[in-house]
């Protein structure tokens, strides 16, 4: 799907292809991907390169003797239920081509739907390419902050039920937000360094406006990283600690279990050896029955007292 946006006062809404300077193309066809490619001169080699979802961030066309448009490959966080019905975390690249009036961006997934309501407004969303670009950088960076701050708000919530962690839920879903954690600093760790190509480049962004707003972006990255790198921290000791309270609350259990299973053996041990066949003590006694009963209620009584002074129950 190719959309059409018109950039004025920061805000891009939809419009006629003749106005826009801004180009969507959404999980293209071969149809779309052609006429792109033959209006505005694009490899079509390259454009359906860019649609594969394990691209890389990387850029392309940086210098001034590129006779090539100039692009940027990104990848933007996503969120997705796994089939534990689990939420996780995973990327999709978002690739940006710099032409001389007009940015294309390409996705092979429609983004989500916070970060297409950020890319749609913003101070440096203008009809300029450059400056295009900078927000889409900053909006996709933001993205990871928002995502860790997510996964920081439920390692929250599962920490106020860790000390009722008796289950396997908990661990399953710390392997969730680790794994999706992995994904997140894989990018980061791999954005840096187009985001100093950026920086370095001579042919675009070399306007002495735009270093703080590369300066910005810088930033943001950096602080993604600095998020998902202690978030993933925390999750490492949050999964040990709900590991050794899973193994405790277990053992409790089964400590119980085992309290309750000893005294429960001793009425079915007196009712096993009064209950043979064979001659025995007070079997002629009318008290007997009510006796043996009382004998073994105290028995058991005296068991549980001692089991649980030592803190068996």
């Amino acid at each position: 799907m190719l959309t059409y946006y018109h950039i004025n006062n920061g805000t891009a809404t939809p419009s006629s292809r003749g106005d826009s300077q801004w180009l969507a193309l959404t999980n293209p066809d071969v149809d779309e991907l052609k006429d792109l490619a033959e209006q505005y001169g694009l490899s079509p080699r390259v454009l359906t390169g860019l649609l594969d979802e394990h691209e890389d961030p990387r850029s392309e066309g940086l210098d001034p003797d590129d006779n090539v448009p100039g692009l940027i490959v990104l990848r933007y966080p996503v969120a997705y239920m796994n089939q534990m019905k689990i939420r996780e975390f995973q990327t999709m690249p978002l690739s940006l081509i710099l032409l001389d009036d007009r940015v294309i961006t390409i996705s092979s997934q429609p983004l989500p739907t916070q970060l297409q309501t950020n890319l749609m407004s913003g101070h440096w969303l203008t009809g300029v390419p450059e400056e295009t670009a900078l927000h889409i950088l900053w909006c996709v960076l933001h993205a990871y902050v928002k995502v860790v701050e997510v996964v920081n708000a439920q390692v929250t919530a599962m920490s106020r039920e860790l000390g009722k962690a008796s289950r396997n839920e908990q661990l399953y879903q710390i392997m969730a937000l680790q794994k999706s954690l992995i994904y997140l600093e894989s990018v980061l760790d791999n954005t840096t360094p187009l985001l100093k190509d950026l920086r370095a480049g001579e042919r675009y962004f070399t306007k002495t406006d735009y270093d703080d707003a590369l300066r910005d972006v810088m930033t943001e990255s950096h602080q993604a990283q600095t998020m998902t790198s202690v978030a993933e921290r925390i999750l490492e000791q949050f999964n040990t600690t709900v590991s050794s309270i899973v193994s405790n609350n277990l053992n409790i259990i089964m400590k119980v279990l085992t309290s309750i299973t000893i005294i429960l053996t001793i009425p079915t041990v007196i009712g096993g050896l009064w209950g043979m066949n064979v001659p025995v003590p007070f079997a002629h006694q009318y008290w007997a029955f009510w006796g043996i009963c009382a004998a073994t209620t105290v028995l058991c009584g005296i068991c549980a007292y001692v089991l649980w002074k030592h803190d068996y129950f």
